[in-house]
């Protein structure tokens, strides 16, 4: 598996990672932290809870497609596939190393939105009083909430060529999450809403949540049934699968 993930990490387009890691949440914090009379631990919250909205609603989960597709991009392109299956290591290991290298990115690309935020708040004069346990269990929970779309993606993007119909898909099933976050009927049972609710400072005020921001039976059935079924969905289909590029 180690030899697999320094694989993976040599083959990834790194300037292009970074630069949307580090592009996409700056872009969903200027959005949500605007200059304002109030100050500090109020301010700070309610700061990130307005970033959070755009950010794990639209931004996250759509760079875990875009992640998800790059990791899979060299393989479709010049017969990568073989190549790869050509080595002395199992299909389980291969597919496990790129999940593992897109959690890490996806990680990796949370930490940087909360390092944006932090500065962000303190140029617009937020003051003291940063809420940073209620940042990094947000950050967190929303890293676990993203996984089981990480794990999607990463199914589809392991078997379909096109980078775009990867990530029309994606962009499919994430503009309404917006929506199904709002009912309370759909809301915890839509998975590409759960980064949303998981991330929102406001979550843990609720009755019934969990430490993740969101109740039990999402976190066991949505966030982790949906991981493994995903996961074992994907494993197979690339273990079976007739590699022919």
């Amino acid at each position: 598996m180690l030899r697999m993930l320094k694989v993976e990490l040599m083959k990834m387009q790194w300037w292009l990672v970074g630069l949307l890691a580090i592009g996409g949440p700056a872009l969903a914090v200027l959005l949500g932290v605007n200059p304002g009379a109030e100050t500090g631990a109020e301010a700070w919250k309610l700061a990130y809870g307005y970033a959070t909205v755009r950010y794990s609603w639209l931004f996250y989960p759509l760079l875990a497609g875009v992640f998800a597709a790059l990791v899979c991009r060299p393989e479709h392109v010049g017969g990568g596939w073989k190549q790869l299956l050509a080595l002395p290591v199992s299909r389980t290991t291969v597919y496990g190393a790129k999940l593992v290298t897109l959690a890490g990115i996806l990680a990796v690309t949370n930490l940087a939105f909360g390092a944006v935020f932090v500065a962000a708040g303190m140029v617009s004069g937020l003051g003291a009083g940063v809420p940073w346990s209620v940042i990094g269990m947000s950050m967190l929970a929303g890293w676990v909430a993203v996984l089981p779309l990480a794990a999607v993606q990463l199914w589809v993007s392991s078997r379909w060529k096109s980078f775009g119909a990867a990530l029309a898909l994606n962009v499919c099933l994430t503009l309404p999450a917006i929506f199904a976050a709002q009912s309370h009927e759909f809301g915890p049972w839509y998975p590409w809403a759960q980064p949303l609710l998981a991330m929102s400072p406001f979550a843990s005020d609720q009755t019934g949540s969990t430490a993740l921001n969101v109740a039990p039976m999402t976190l066991w059935v949505v966030i982790v049934g949906g991981f493994v079924v995903s996961l074992i969905g994907g494993l197979v289909t690339f273990a079976r699968a007739d590699v022919r590029q």
